[in-house]
This record gives C-alpha cells, sequence and structure tokens, in this order.
C-alpha cells in the first residue's frame, strides 16, 4: 500500500500543475490547497480548532437519529456535519486550506476527507470526486482504513491502481475542461471523457448509493466520531 501510495503521489503532481497554472481555478491568496492531504500530515492529538457544545446538545442527537429508523439524508452524520464541521470550520476564521487541514486533529481530518469523497462521489460518481477533489485522494485511502470500511478500502485502493496508469490522460482532460477559451461543450465532453478512464470505480458505485450501504459508512462515521469526540469540540457539562 506504501509503494502504491508514493506511485500515485508522483503521478497526481500533474493535477497540481495544471490547477497552479489554471487562471480559473488560482489566484494570489486563494484557499485552493496546494498538496495532496494526508491525515499523517501536521497536528493530530492537540484540538486546535473547535467549538464547544453541550453535553446535552449530543445526547439530544443521539436520542433523535435511531440507526434502527434510517434516513440517507438525514441522521446523526449529518448532524455531526453541521455542528462539528461546518460550523467548526466557518468559525475558525482560517483562510488557507491547506493552514486549516495540518491544524486539524486526526480524527478531524478524517471526516473532512470522508465529507470530501461522499460529497462529489454521491453527486456525480468517484471520478468527479477524483477530477474535482484530487488533493484528498490519499486522504480518502488512509480514510477507509482508519474507519474500518474494509470493502470500501479495497475497492477504493483498486481505483488507485487503475489510477496509477491514467494520471497523464486525465490530466489532459481536465486541461481541457479548465481551458475557458474552448467552448463548454468541448470542456464538457473532455470531463465526460474521463469516466471512461476509470473503470474501476464502477464497482464502488454500483453499491455506494445502495440505502443499506449508505447506513453503513454513516453509522461507521457517526460511530469514529462518538469515540473520538474529545478530538472533535470541547464538551460542556
Amino acid at each position: 500500500m506504501k509503494i502504491l501510495i508514493g506511485i500515485i503521489i508522483v503521478g497526481l503532481a500533474i493535477f497540481f500543475f495544471i490547477r497552479k497554472n489554471s487562471s480559473s481555478e488560482q489566484n494570489e491568496g486563494s484557499k485552493l490547497p496546494s498538496k495532496l492531504y494526508s491525515i499523517n500530515d501536521g497536528n493530530q492529538n492537540e484540538l486546535l480548532i473547535s467549538i464547544k457544545v453541550k453535553q446535552e446538545q449530543l445526547d439530544s442527537i443521539k436520542a433523535k437519529y435511531d440507526w434502527n429508523q434510517f434516513d440517507e439524508y438525514d441522521n446523526r452524520m449529518w448532524e455531526y456535519m453541521y455542528k462539528l464541521f461546518d460550523e467548526t470550520i466557518e468559525k475558525s476564521g482560517i483562510e488557507s486550506y491547506d493552514e486549516l487541514w495540518n491544524k486539524l486533529t486526526r480524527q478531524q481530518k478524517v471526516f473532512w476527507a470522508f465529507l470530501s469523497f461522499n460529497g462529489d462521489t454521491d453527486n456525480g460518481g468517484v471520478y468527479q470526486f477524483i477530477f474535482n477533489r484530487p488533493e484528498f485522494i490519499i486522504a480518502a485511502a488512509e480514510a477507509w482504513e482508519e474507519l474500518e470500511i474494509d470493502k470500501l478500502k479495497t475497492d477504493y485502493n483498486a481505483v488507485l491502481n487503475e489510477l496509477t496508469g491514467k494520471t497523464s490522460k486525465i490530466g489532459e482532460l481536465k486541461s481541457v475542461f479548465n481551458d475557458e477559451s474552448k467552448s463548454w461543450n468541448k470542456r464538457w465532453n473532455s470531463f465526460a471523457d474521463g469516466y471512461k478512464e476509470l473503470k474501476s470505480t464502477e464497482k464502488i458505485e454500483d453499491y455506494y448509493y445502495d440505502k443499506e450501504f449508505k447506513k453503513t459508512v454513516h453509522k461507521k462515521v457517526a460511530d469514529y466520531i462518538e469515540l473520538n469526540i474529545e478530538k472533535f469540540t470541547e464538551i460542556e457539562k
């Protein structure tokens, strides 16, 4: 796995070369990331960025959202996102994603990596995640291991393995998409063509949208947060 990640890191440099040289995506003072993220980066255990949450609020979330009555768009995981991620990041006032990533705890990094993968994959598939959020490609692989989601870990590693031989081609497609001098139709086609390059993503997409699988993943993430709650927030009694 470490060797594979090393190869991926080298190969994905093309994404960041393209991103840094695209006027539509990068400008001076931008919050956009400048590197590939790993949950092993920077701070690990010190709670540097957080909000205070009352214990009764956390108890209320658990009481309200029973896993036996699962709603894929209204459950504990989403409540933790609103309170422990969205609100926390907003109140931090930090402009740079790189600075923010390095200051988060390991557990906060895992949550961010999951949210990045889930947000794009749930909307347009694994390839959309890779295209839009290349900085999280390695962190996502580490998150599946940390969260002990073995099926996703295995199938996502297969995607990384296929990606090692396709970074140049996908980089070319991304370059066309970022070129605002081209017609929207041509830019859109360059994005759509990327789906044909990574066929291994289809295995994940065969089950990722299934309600029972979502329940498993969302519960794993929520359980991880509850087990490590002191790494996400300061609890007021």
